[in-house]
């Protein structure tokens, strides 16, 4: 079946947040939206409703609709989110997972290891890349979880961090003014760290190797990592 306009309006303007298209905080107006689209103003304030119900986009009285912010204190509570989720999951898929389990975890991190890190790419084509193949694998970490119900939990919690994690990555001055959109040498080698080939690699061979304590510290790990990414934006460096 042929998607509405208001189906795809709501799938072009998800697509531009989470991809960083848009900063947080950017203004999204409906005339400008319509123009750069080729959608009518009527489905897009209805895609634009079904955002803010996803707490993607916040609409003020008189002002239209905006990115929704990001905050310190907001990725904190997400990633502890994440974290309890994930841990969990991970530890039931260790626990439970099988051949197939196993096969797809390595089919998707040999998919990574050839997808080119987003750091200091423009074209929205690369982040997407990266973003799904990054997603993917984490999901195929947690995916013989026995509950359905956290695995999609961890899926909105996942899709909220892309906010954050775009915002650190392209537009650090959406959280730091003073940064004028650029990085310092401490936040680039920190954001080196946190999308690593190496890191993801030690993941996925503790959760092969069956050991779930080690695995699970790595989660925790790759979470104070962005944690530091973000304290490095605020409290910016000469670099």
């Amino acid at each position: 079946m042929k998607p509405g306009k208001t189906d795809s309006a709501y799938d072009v303007l998800r697509r531009s947040i989470l991809n960083g298209t848009h900063a947080p905080g950017a203004p999204l107006r409906v005339a400008a939206l319509a123009k750069a689209h080729g959608i009518s103003a009527t489905p897009l304030r209805e895609a634009l409703s079904r955002l803010e119900e996803k707490q993607l986009v916040v609409a003020s009285p008189n002002c239209g609709w905006r990115v929704a912010a990001v905050s310190f204190e907001e990725l904190s509570d997400l990633e502890t989110a994440r974290l309890s989720l994930e841990q969990q999951l991970l530890r039931e898929s260790i626990i439970h997972g099988g051949m197939e389990w196993e096969s797809d975890l390595v089919a998707a991190h040999h998919r990574l290891m050839h997808t080119p890190q987003p750091i200091g790419r423009e074209a929205v084509a690369d982040r997407e890349r990266w973003i799904d193949a990054h997603d993917s694998f984490h999901m195929r970490l947690i995916a013989a979880g026995l509950s359905a119900w956290l695995r999609s939990f961890y899926a909105v919690t996942l899709e909220q961090l892309q906010r954050h994690h775009q915002a650190l990555l392209f537009h650090p001055d959406s959280i730091n003014p003073d940064r004028e959109g650029r990085h310092s040498d401490d936040t680039l080698d920190l954001l080196h760290a946190a999308l690593s080939h190496e890191h993801h690699t030690k993941l996925m061979q503790a959760a092969l190797d069956r050991d779930q304590d080690a695995a699970s510290a790595l989660l925790d790990e790759h979470v104070q990592i962005t944690m530091s990414i973000y304290r490095s934006v605020v409290n910016r460096g000469d670099g």
